[in-house]
């Protein structure tokens, strides 16, 4: 436990232990059953979010979060866009701009994120009416499960104009990578963590992780339907319903609650005395 509290890192450390020691080192079968007793006194994490993470999305059960939310990539862009002589710092605005960008509209998971390739994981075209994609193979993805995304098309304008001018302007060539240095080298996971969640404090005032625009897509959707895990789900690209179900139950049971209030508010309404003449 880290706190005191329960936590999946743990737990999947126990189990990724246990498979070193049953493929790699070949234990007795003896060893490995009491690895796996020893397992499973590890205490599993409740379901539900976390404090952290439902403090992070009650920001956005103020609409204006939202709309700063929405807005941040075209306003960052715009400013990346009046910068005629591009510099390292112009890279850096440039891939803040696309990253939420990309996570407000498809919230992959961070460790796909940063290792974003060009014509490997974004498909991009410019012709009249062509749409751009965002594709993940089974491989890639923590649970096996292939994902893929048709990208809106202002942030394939966006994509196009990074890769073909203005990242070539600062490192010399056509990236093929999103997230690279001012030399071209990639950047790791921490870096372009650290990138989103800065410029989102700094220039929106939003306190929000890469991971945690995950939970704030779950969040609008069970806003605006209660109840429906499933495109949740596949949203997320969850293997199972449960899955979502036991992480997002307590945003949806809002969602339930509200509504009772409405349905008691309507049956008060009905029983109001009729004003006489």
């Amino acid at each position: 436990m880290v706190s005191g509290r329960e936590n999946v890192f743990n737990r999947d450390l126990a189990r990724t232990l246990i498979e070193i020691a049953r493929r790699w080192v070949k234990v007795d079968t003896s060893v490995l059953e009491e690895l796996k007793r020893l397992a499973g006194k590890v205490p599993a994490p409740l379901p539900g979010l976390t404090d952290k993470n439902k403090t992070a999305l009650r920001q956005f059960d103020d609409p204006d979060n939202l709309r700063r939310l929405f807005e941040f990539s075209s306003r960052l862009w715009a400013q990346v866009k009046r910068e005629t002589s591009p510099t390292f710092r112009t890279l850096v605005k440039a891939q803040a701009a696309i990253a939420v960008g990309i996570l407000y509209y498809m919230p992959i998971r961070p460790q796909n994120l940063w290792a974003l390739k060009f014509d490997e994981h974004i498909f991009l075209h410019e012709g009249p009416g062509s749409i751009s994609s965002l594709e993940l193979s089974p491989g890639e993805v923590k649970n096996r499960t292939e994902i893929a995304f048709d990208i809106p098309p202002h942030l394939a304008k966006m994509l196009l104009e990074y890769r073909n001018r203005m990242a070539p302007k600062v490192i010399g060539r056509r990236p093929d990578r999103l997230f690279v240095k001012a030399d071209g080298t990639a950047k790791n996971q921490w870096a372009v963590s650290w990138l989103i969640r800065t410029y989102l404090r700094k220039r929106a005032g939003l306190k929000l992780s890469p991971h945690q625009f995950r939970h704030l897509g779950a969040k609008v959707i069970l806003d605006a339907e209660p109840g429906n895990f499933e495109t949740a789900r596949q949203l997320l690209g969850h293997k199972s319903v449960g899955t979502t179900v036991s992480a997002y139950l307590g945003i949806s049971s809002r969602r339930a609650a509200r509504h009772h209030q409405h349905l008691l508010e309507q049956a008060l309404a009905l029983q109001k005395p009729k004003r006489g003449r």
